[in-house]
């Protein structure tokens, strides 16, 4: 597979969907795609030039994606489909790479081109690399999908693209920009899987108002890790409570959708309105389940295993327990029953950290009136001590006086 570079810099304009449904999982690049439900396929327009890109239709009709349930050491033969529904000549380039979801925001996406495939986008070769379509006009590109035979097991999953380059000027320095579309590639590899995720990273802190009468905004951030082999979607819940108990707050994080393993995803949650009472505990929970289960309440341990990805094989793929160097072509054999996957027993785990939440507006003005009762104190008991001093005064000249007054008669009358 051949790779570009660019003296100047390298900019990646990403647009990838791959079905109706799932259109709205890519991320910022969505404004420059449309989606056509009919060809099951994505439309791209860089300039002149928009094209789409879909796998071709096997023995069950139109498909959404490439779906694939096989074991170790089989090899796939199938088919993807790009077609210039511009107005002009386009080259293509065509390469496959690895999927992952964005760490800010747990979408899903692919890695670039520059960036080195170490799974299924790696087990993926095409004949050609850059093909040219003239306007109106649409090519099948065969690819070969070659399992290794040490591949573990559960899903791997990658995206087929198509994209095309053009040559910019920015900044006085020409700039190759990439407009491309894929179509995702969903593969279980036979073998036992579980669905796990870690929580780590757990931190917390309150940001409080200006108002010291005002509650404040608690900040908590995590890590998420499908620590599992099967992709997941976590449902999420935060509480947070105060002293003896108080409840103070709850937020509901967006369900995190097609969690892929190995992949991991920073949640923030900004939970406004929570009263500074000195500490807040925050606790989170998250619960694991099968790929479209997010959004849904269900309780630990009643979660049904996530099917193979795609159902039945959309290739005649030969399992692990007959090894083969090449499988029939899709458009000539019949599908191969999919591997059917152990049951997985997912399991809630949660977590606490304790912030401090203090309004240090109060604290200021807490202080600030202390200072003043302090100092009030302090003056009253000043102007007492000087009152009782001028009084002891008083009465020792007074006493003075008088003892000075009974020494003058006992003198005359002697």
């Amino acid at each position: 597979m051949s790779k570009f570079t660019t003296p100047a810099s390298f900019f990646i304009a990403l647009a990838l969907v791959v079905s109706p449904a799932a259109s709205a999982a890519f991320g910022a690049d969505q404004a420059s795609v449309a989606v056509s439900p009919a060809r099951v396929s994505v439309v791209a327009a860089a300039g002149d030039v928009s094209w789409s890109v879909g796998p071709v239709p096997n023995a069950q009709g139109a498909r959404a994606s490439f779906d694939y349930s096989v074991g170790p050491g089989t090899q796939i033969l199938d088919s993807v489909r790009i077609t210039n529904s511009g107005t002009t000549a386009a080259e293509f380039v065509v390469y496959a790479t690895d999927a992952i979801n964005e760490y800010s925001t747990g979408a899903f996406g692919l890695k670039t081109h520059a960036e080195k495939s170490t799974d299924a986008g790696s087990w993926i070769t095409f004949d050609r690399q850059k093909i040219t379509i003239n306007p109106g006009m649409q090519t099948t590109v065969p690819f070969s999908l070659v399992i290794p035979s040490d591949a573990t097991p559960g899903d791997h999953v990658a995206g087929v693209v198509a994209s095309v380059l053009t040559t910019t000027e920015k900044n006085g320095s020409a700039v190759v920009v990439e407009q491309r579309v894929g179509a995702r590639v969903y593969l279980t590899v036979s073998g036992a899987t579980t669905g796990s995720v870690a929580l780590a990273g757990l931190v917390s802190g309150f940001a409080p108002a200006v108002n010291p009468f005002a509650p404040g905004t608690l900040t908590v951030s995590y890590n998420l890790k499908n620590t599992g082999n099967v992709r997941l979607d976590v449902n999420q819940k935060l509480q947070i409570t105060g002293p003896f108990g108080i409840a103070l707050g709850e937020f509901t994080p967006k369900p995190l959708a097609n969690f892929l393993p190995r992949q991991t995803v920073q949640v923030k949650a900004d939970v406004p309105a929570i009263v500074a009472l000195a500490f807040a505990w925050s606790t989170v929970t998250v619960a694991p389940g099968k790929v479209g289960n997010d959004g849904k309440v269900t309780p630990p341990g009643s979660l049904a295993p996530p099917p193979a990805a795609g159902g039945a094989a959309s290739t005649a793929a030969v399992p692990a327990a007959v090894p083969t160097s090449v499988a029939a072509s899709p458009a000539s054999a019949p599908s191969a029953p999919a591997v059917a996957p152990a049951a997985l027993d997912f399991q809630m785990l949660s977590s606490t950290v304790t912030a401090l939440a203090i309004s240090w507006t109060m604290l200021v003005l807490v202080a600030l009136v202390l200072v003043a009762a302090y100092l009030i104190w302090r003056y009253v008991a000043n102007t007492r001590e000087r009152l009782y001093f001028a009084i002891e005064e008083a009465t020792a000249a007074a006493r003075e006086e008088a003892l000075s007054v009974v020494s003058a008669a006992t003198a005359v009358s002697k």
